[in-house]
């Protein structure tokens, strides 16, 4: 497989609405297949899912998610900003709960992910960005053995 070689940047507005989950994975779909990134497709849609899953729940307001693509050293990152008080944590869920593996799933599947808390309490403002980053197979060193 070969990696796109110019970097490249695609963002989303996306109401509070539930039915901007399954728009934003079909664009992102649509945007690293068109990139030739197939091999991060299923998991770049599964953790966005995740997380803009966790936007769509915490919050009131609509949300925007950046996809971005930067070919040296290759990393796919992805960005939700939402305007939702806290910052989010790993919880253990146990075996019935319905909730509560979004931010495992997302530990466990990418590449790094973190979370930047845009809270200004004296103006008023609460808001973050939670991201993740992924790195096309061909990109990864190779292991022996």
């Amino acid at each position: 497989m070969r990696t796109p070689e110019e970097p490249w940047s695609y963002g989303l507005f996306i109401p509070h609405d539930p039915r901007a989950v399954g728009v934003v994975r079909a664009t992102l779909r649509h945007i690293l297949k068109a990139a030739r990134l197939d091999c991060i497709v299923d998991t770049a849609e599964l953790l966005v899912s995740e997380l803009v899953t966790n936007a769509y729940r915490n919050t009131t307001t609509d949300a925007y998610v950046s996809m971005d693509w930067e070919p040296m050293p290759p990393d796919f990152r992805v960005t939700v900003w939402d305007s939702g008080p806290g910052l989010p944590q790993p919880v253990a869920a146990e075996a019935e709960d319905e909730n509560g593996r979004g931010l495992t799933l997302v530990e466990s599947c990418a590449q790094t992910w973190g979370v930047h808390d845009y809270t200004d309490k004296d103006a008023g403002v609460t808001g973050k960005a939670v991201w993740f980053t992924l790195v096309p197979y061909a990109a990864l060193p190779h292991r022996n053995g």
